[in-house]
Formats: C-alpha cells, sequence, structure tokens
C-alpha cells in the first residue's frame, strides 16, 4: 500500500512550499489564507512524524513554529500559545539529542512562546520564558558571537517587554540598554543589514519605556528610529515607507507623553499619511494601519484643541475599522472597538457628550461579545471599556449606569490583580477613583471615602516604584481623597491631603507645565480655601496669589477653558485680601473678577455642553511594536 501524499517523503517539498505560501500571504494581508496554507504545512508534518519521528521531527518543530505566528498574526491567542508550547517542547527533546543542533531553534521557540504568552495575559511565564531564551543566546553568544549577537539583542528587546509589562521599570531599561548595546554594536560590522533592525528595536523599545516612566529616553529612541527609517526609505525609495510611518506614530505617542504637542502632533500627521497612501496599494495589508495612524492623529488633534479635525479623523478611522471588522470579524473587531474608544474621546473633548457615550456603550457591546468567545484575551479589554464607559456616564450625570459600569469593572480589575497584580494594579485603582467620583455625588460619603482611600494606598505603591508614571494619579486621587475628608468632617486630614496634593502638581507642572499646570491650579485655589478654614492667614494668602497667578497664566492661552477657574480663585483671593486687612488690594482683585465673570458668560453663549473635568479620565493609547 502506498502512503499518501501527506506521509509521503515528497511530503517535505510540499510542506515546505506552503509555507513559503504562508509568508508571502501574510506579508499582503491575506492573513486567513496565510493561516490555511500554515495549517496544511503542520498536518502534512506531523503525518510524516507518525511515519519517521526521528527524521521528521524537526521539520514539525520549524512548521509549527511558522503557525504560531500565524495564528499570532489572527489574534487566534490560545491557540497560538498551545502550538507555541508544543513547538517548545518538541525542540527540548531534539536538543536533549543533540544540543549543538537544536538549541538555537529552543531559543527562538521560547522567544515566540513569550510573546504569545504575553498577549493570552500570562505575564508570569511569558517573563520566565523570555529570560530562558535570554540565558540560551548569551551562552551561544560567548562561543559564537557573530553568529548569534544578532538573535541575544532580540531576545533582550523581547524581555525588555515583558520586563515592563511585569511592573519593573528598572529592570526594563537595563535590558532594553543591553539590547540596544549589542544592536548598536552590530551595526558597525554590518550596517547594511544591522541599521534596519536597529531601528526596528528602538521603534520596539520606545513605547514600553514610555509606559513604564522612562518618557524623556523613550523620545529619543523614537526620534533615532523615526530617523533610520527615513534614511533608509530615501535611500531606496519605499523600501521602509510601512516601518517609517509606524515609528513615527510610536514618535507621536512618546512625544505626548513628554507634553511636545506640535512634535507628537507633526508626526502623526505625516504617519497618517504614508499610511493612507500604503492602504491605496495594499488595502488589505495596510488598511489595519491606517485605521490605527488616523485614531492616534485624532487624538494628538484633540490635545492641540482641533477638535473639528480630530472628529473628522476620528470618523475616518471609524469608517476603515467597521469595513474591516465586516469582512474580517475575528481579527478586526477588536480594532473597531479601540478606534470607537478613540472617537469617544475626541467627541468628549468636543463637547458631543451624546455622541461619546455612543460610541463608548458600541466599544462595551462588542467587547462583552469578544471576552465571551475569548475570555482570557479580551477580558481586561472589556474592564477597559467599561471604565472609560463609567467616567463619559459620570461626566453626564448618568450616575446610577455609571455606578453600575464602574462596579462591574472593579470586579473584573480585582479577579485581574488576583492572578497578575502588576499590570492591572493600576487599572484598579483607575476604576476605584470614578467610583469614588460617583458615592460622593451620590452622598454615600463614607463609602467615597472608603474607595478613595483604597485607591491612593494602590497608587502610593506604584508610584514608588515608578514615580513618573504614577505621581499624576497619586495627585489626582488625593485631591478627591481631600474632598471625601471634607464630606465626613475630618478637616484636618483634608487639608493635609491637600497640601499633599499641591505638594505633587507642583513638582509636576514644574516638570511637564503644558501638561499639569492645569490641574495644578484648581488644587491650589482648593488648598487656599482649607488653610483659610483652617485659620492659616498668611499661608493661605500666598497660594490664593499663586492660584491667581496659574490661573491667569492659563486663562491667557485658553481664555475659554479656565476664565470661570479664574474668576473663582479671584474671588477667593478677594476675600483672602479682606481678611488680612488689605482692602484696597482686595477691591482691586475684585474688579478684575468681575471682568473674568463676564468673559465667562460671553464663552459659555458660544460653547455648550462643555464636559467637566475629571482627576483621572482615560487613556486611549496604545503599546505597540511587539518584536
Amino acid at each position: 500500500m502506498s502512503l499518501s501524499p501527506y506521509v509521503s517523503p515528497e511530503g517535505v517539498a510540499r510542506a515546505s512550499r506552503l509555507l513559503e505560501l504562508s509568508e508571502r500571504l501574510a506579508s499582503s494581508g491575506r492573513r486567513g489564507e496565510a493561516l490555511d496554507a500554515a495549517r496544511e504545512a503542520s498536518e502534512i508534518h506531523r503525518g510524516l512524524v507518525r511515519v519517521n519521528p526521528d527524521l521528521y521531527l524537526a521539520d514539525l518543530a520549524g512548521g509549527l513554529s511558522v503557525l504560531a505566528v500565524r495564528l499570532h498574526e489572527a489574534r487566534r491567542i490560545r491557540e497560538g500559545v498551545a502550538i507555541s508550547r508544543e513547538t517548545v517542547r518538541i525542540r527540548r527533546r531534539l536538543t536533549q539529542r543533540n544540543y549543538d543542533a537544536h538549541a538555537p531553534g529552543l531559543a527562538e521557540s521560547l522567544g515566540r512562546l513569550a510573546v504569545d504568552l504575553s498577549a493570552a495575559g500570562e505575564l508570569r511565564d511569558a517573563l520566565a520564558t523570555a529570560q530562558e531564551s535570554v540565558e540560551l543566546y548569551r551562552s551561544m553568544s560567548r562561543d559564537e558571537p557573530s553568529t548569534y549577537d544578532a538573535d541575544l539583542a532580540r531576545a533582550l528587546t523581547t524581555l525588555a517587554c515583558r520586563l515592563g509589562e511585569s511592573g519593573r521599570p528598572s529592570d526594563t531599561f537595563i535590558a532594553a540598554q543591553q539590547a540596544i548595546s549589542v544592536r548598536r554594536r552590530l551595526t558597525q560590522s554590518d550596517p547594511g543589514t544591522q541599521i534596519h533592525r536597529l531601528a526596528a528595536d528602538l521603534s520596539s523599545l520606545a513605547p514600553r519605556l514610555r509606559k513604564v516612566g522612562y518618557v524623556e529616553e523613550a523620545l529619543e529612541l523614537a526620534r533615532e528610529a523615526a530617523g533610520l527609517y527615513r534614511r533608509l526609505d530615501e535611500e531606496e525609495i519605499g523600501s521602509c515607507t510601512g516601518d517609517l510611518a509606524g515609528a513615527l506614530e510610536v514618535l507621536a505617542a512618546c512625544g505626548a507623553a513628554v507634553g511636545h504637542r506640535t512634535e507628537a502632533l507633526e508626526a502623526a500627521e505625516e504617519a497618517a499619511a504614508l499610511y493612507r497612501g500604503l492602504a491605496r496599494r495594499t488595502p488589505a495589508l495596510s488598511s489595519p494601519k491606517a485605521g490605527h495612524a488616523l485614531a492616534t492623529l485624532a487624538r494628538r488633534l484633540s490635545d492641540v484643541g482641533r477638535h473639528r479635525e480630530a472628529l473628522a479623523a476620528g470618523e475616518e478611522a471609524v469608517h476603515l475599522a467597521r469595513a474591516l471588522a465586516h469582512s474580517a470579524p475575528d481579527s478586526h473587531l477588536p480594532d473597531l472597538a479601540d478606534t470607537l474608544t478613540v472617537q469617544a474621546a475626541c467627541l468628549r473633548d468636543a463637547g458631543s457628550l451624546n455622541r461619546a457615550l455612543a460610541s463608548a456603550r458600541e466599544a462595551v457591546s462588542i467587547r462583552r461579545a469578544l471576552e465571551h468567545s475569548r475570555p482570557s484575551t479580551e477580558t481586561p479589554a472589556l474592564a477597559e471599556s467599561l471604565y472609560v464607559l463609567a467616567v463619559y456616564l459620570y461626566t453626564a450625570g448618568q450616575l446610577q449606569e455609571s455606578f453600575a459600569m464602574a462596579w462591574e469593572a472593579i470586579d473584573i480589575y480585582r479577579q485581574l490583580v488576583r492572578t497578575n497584580p502588576a499590570p492591572h494594579t493600576a487599572d484598579l485603582a483607575r476604576a476605584l477613583n470614578i467610583l469614588t467620583l460617583n458615592l460622593s455625588r451620590a452622598g454615600r460619603a463614607h463609602e467615597a471615602l472608603a474607595a478613595v482611600q483604597e485607591a491612593v494606598t494602590f497608587y502610593r505603591s506604584l508610584a514608588q516604584v515608578d514615580p513618573v508614571a504614577y505621581k499624576p494619579d497619586l495627585a489626582a486621587c488625593l485631591h478627591n481623597l481631600a474632598t471625601c475628608l471634607g464630606d465626613v468632617g475630618d478637616r484636618s486630614a483634608a487639608l493635609a491631603a491637600i497640601r499633599e496634593t499641591a505638594e505633587l502638581r507642583r513638582e509636576l507642572a514644574a516638570r511637564d507645565p503644558a501638561t499639569h499646570a492645569p490641574a495644578l491650579a484648581p488644587c491650589l485655589h482648593r488648598l487656599t480655601k482649607r488653610l483659610a478654614e483652617a485659620g492659616h492667614r498668611g499661608a493661605a494668602l500666598e497660594t490664593a496669589r499663586e492660584a491667581v497667578t496659574a490661573y491667569r497664566s492659563l486663562a491667557r492661552r485658553r481664555p475659554e477653558g479656565f476664565s470661570r477657574g479664574l474668576a473663582g480663585a479671584l474671588g477667593t483671593y478677594a476675600s483672602v485680601l479682606e481678611w488680612a486687612g488689605r482692602e484696597a488690594d482686595a477691591a482691586r482683585i475684585r474688579e478684575e473678577r468681575e471682568a473674568a465673570t463676564r468673559q465667562t458668560k460671553a464663552e459659555e453663549n458660544n460653547h455648550h455642553n462643555r464636559p467637566a473635568h475629571l482627576g483621572c479620565m482615560p487613556s486611549t493609547e496604545a503599546v505597540t511594536g511587539d518584536p
């Protein structure tokens, strides 16, 4: 009896052709067909292994490795993890038989598994697996640096990403530095090949460093990556256009993180323009990236107050995402939820709160459907969408529904924190903060105090590990703590909380005034009132003057946003001056207050339904660039 084509020796050549086809299909954006080709190749390899495992087991491992990549690209995360685990098991067996021949394959498979485990939310195992991959490559690199240094750089980049997810900022920074150092050394001996890879590593590591608080360092990496890709694309026209666009997106996010809004906007505009062009030529491959870039552009436009343009970019992003989700829902429904979240934020910023709510509700609906079919990977995204919706509902005064969404998000985050505390503790604290605001507005003062105290405890712990990333959130929560303490009558503790808030806000505003000065001004105003209530006349007078100065500066640049705050701060300052016996100064300040009040009324006649300020608002930034 003859063997079937799937288990005959000729099957090796057929499987090889299918794997090549899978790579070509994937590079053109045809993910479904690419996945089918990789599956068929793996089935051929399995048949060959049943006939002769000694001869064909390595071929099966190679085919499964490709299949794992295809599954990850198609967002079949759980299947991808299972295949990656199987690949590692096979290569461990092969390594026991012949270490020198198969250790490189094992190290590569461990790196692949680390990425898949991370996507599945299994961060502890992902980190351990990435560390094992690095150690294997280190060992091989010591003996043959010219052969394995490039692999070591890639493995270190993967490790840096996993350390960042695990809440270890300093270790993340060290691993990133090591990866870049190895890659720079390689560029000296082989610039033709390694400069492109250096740019890729820089672009991957920049958002990770940004997320763990190394924002200035992240910005420098992002700038260098964009510069390298631009040079490569100019040397060979069109060779790196997509890579340049992706690096520009990273630059936009990093620039925004340090308050470089003009630079961030320019990078986002160029990225969107490049992806639009690529999408016209290769729609299957580039349309999803164009949608993401347009969402990024929308946020950057909103940051600088260009709301009409932001809404147009957001609408275009949603339109693209809808079309993709209609054609391939398994792959692109998460993208649609992401773009709807960005659209909601832009609508909120533009004052269209009802439309923002509609977009946020749709995002939650999509996440619920996805979570039902893929709970392990989509549950954190559902919690995030619930939190965002809770914030907007609170802003709209729909407290009962906001309360329900916040509680649902908190329940999910508590479960996630029990299994993986590092990536989800901040999310839980943030959700507790919006719950605090709901409880406080509903008159449930003691429950609000308990919720905000828990959130402050979380943020204190996080800020000790990563002050740059979490001090703003700690300040926002302390501000709310001061309010809650005042509501239950603990004036002394309320004063201490708002004092601490002011110190944090001053520190943040000194470092990045564009981002943090708007929060410092109302904090100083609140502190003035607390100091006055406690009878601290001199401190109240000094703080009132500081608050007015802060508001004047803000109102000169954005009168529509800060005239009301300036009027309130001037009124308080006048009262404190009068208390101090400075009647003439108080009268002069009251005249300025009247002018600010008139300005406020004029602005309010032109702008209706403007959203309220909240201490902790949702983030719509995405981390990109996994190796």
